[in-house]
């Protein structure tokens, strides 16, 4: 297990992917370079947290993690760098007047202006208890400048290399909506205080998304470098004021254990608006299996913390065997980006309350597609992407911004926390447009692809 890097060193911890962009072909082996870089995020002094507390110290240390892939050379090239950081979000300018994602691009640029200033796309894990970068500037400006130079060296440490795919399960998350038999619903954790043990409990009121995607990278002798991870699980076991990764950590340490202590690690976190670490139904047993599954640990967070870790890298290494000979070291690559400009109000559009600007990215990688979008996106529109995506794998990618939650219709009927007014600033018609662009660019991306044969 590695001990925490300090602030001012870069650490191979975390990842960030890049990939991209472009109308299509397939590229020579020799065109595809990788390079993965990672560095600690975890402030050395007292910083602001979620609610504007300051933080009390450090549990365990928070990273940014990039990777960036070229396809290409000269005029042909295409450069894209994914960065995943152990942040509750990442502003945009959209939510708060605080834009992390541009000030990392602006920086990035400056340092390498042949990197697409919108190519470097940012995503968080949504650890609760990490450095708020809205409430502390001069926290925020470390963590941009640290970021950059992550993405920096991700792209000076690029060298020829291939990726490859697959899809395990595993039960990280579940819906937290609970749904009254008179219909409304009840988030559990919230103010609401939903619960499944209320005698008016009827059911839960969503869809459980129970997917991880995984994919890897390798170099060009066929050894492992990387892995990304995508999962509806945002990462919010963990409370306080002490800084975290939350379970990212202990799933790190655990991957590296048993596949490489030089493995980067790239978490994202799929469409969980709706979704929580919370156990929502045979609490008690899950608590004792907890117990009995690690005795050595006694405190109840710590305990899900390292339940959910060690599922995700079973189930990593249940994929890896099946999938490792399936690298691809020229796959088709392409991109594309679009601005959705939509008009503020909940539950319906208010054009007199201004509008917002939904950076949406849809990625190709071989026959691995990816999707992008700033919101706490409902589980069903996530299912929605993935139910109609012409690939054979779709990453939904959330929180690549700082969107509010985006409830479904169903949800707003019901009232729970993540579909009222105070916690939304769109409402479900919205959602339908993000899926519908989504697989709008999906499709233009695979029938560039058909035309080009």
């Amino acid at each position: 297990m590695r001990k925490p890097a300090s602030l001012s060193h870069l650490v191979i911890a975390f990842h960030a992917m890049v990939f991209l962009a472009l109308s299509v072909g397939t590229l020579p082996a020799d065109e595809l370079t990788l390079g993965w870089s990672s560095i600690d995020l975890t402030p050395d002094q007292p910083v602001a947290m979620r609610g504007k507390i300051l933080s009390e110290g450090v549990l365990d240390p928070i990273y940014a993690t990039a990777l960036a892939i070229e396809s290409g050379r000269g005029e042909n090239s295409e450069r894209i760098v994914l960065v995943s950081c152990d942040l509750l979000w990442i502003p945009d300018g959209n939510r708060y007047e605080a834009n992390l994602r541009d000030r990392v691009r602006d920086l990035v640029h400056h340092a390498c202006p042949e990197i697409p200033h919108a190519n470097i796309i940012l995503m968080a894990t949504h650890t609760h208890v990490a450095p708020s970068v809205k409430a502390d500037e001069s926290y925020a400006e470390l963590a941009a400048k640290r970021i950059s130079s992550a993405v920096v060296q991700a792209w000076q440490r690029r060298e020829p290399g291939g990726i490859g795919f697959g899809l395990g399960h595993a039960a990280l998350s579940h819906n937290r909506i609970v749904t009254h038999r008179d219909g409304s619903s009840r988030m559990v954790g919230s103010f609401q205080q939903g619960k499944t043990s209320d005698d008016k409990f009827s059911h839960i009121e969503g869809f459980e998304d129970h997917a991880v995607q995984l994919l890897f990278t390798v170099n060009k002798t066929g050894d492992l470098t990387g892995l990304l991870i995508n999962t509806p699980c945002p990462a919010q076991v963990q409370r306080g004021n002490l800084i975290s990764a939350d379970f990212w950590h202990e799933t790190r340490n655990e991957l590296r254990r048993r596949l490489g202590d030089d493995l980067f690690i790239l978490p994202q976190v799929s469409a969980a608006g709706d979704l929580a670490t919370s156990v929502m139904v045979e609490t008690k047993g899950e608590k004792r299996m907890q117990m009995l599954s690690f005795p050595d640990i006694e405190d109840t967070r710590a305990l899900r913390r390292r339940q959910i870790a060690t599922r995700i890298a079973d189930c990593v290494c249940d994929i890896l065997p099946v999938v490792r000979d399936q690298t691809d070291f020229s796959p088709t690559i392409a991109c594309t980006k679009q601005i959705l400009r939509w008009p503020l109000g909940f539950p319906t559009p208010d054009p007199s309350a201004g509008d917002v600007a939904i950076e949406l990215n849809a990625i190709r990688l071989g026959d691995v597609a990816m999707v992008t979008n700033p919101f706490e996106l409902y589980c069903d529109y996530g299912v929605r992407i993935k139910g109609r995506s012409p690939a054979i794998q779709t990453f939904v990618v959330e929180l690549a911004g700082s969107g509010s939650y985006l409830p479904t219709a169903r949800a707003v009927e019901g009232g729970g926390y993540g579909a009222i007014s105070r916690t939304c600033r769109v409402g479900p018609a919205a959602g339908d447009a993000i899926v519908d662009a989504s697989l709008k660019m999906l499709d233009e991306l695979w029938k560039k692809q058909r035309s080009s044969e």
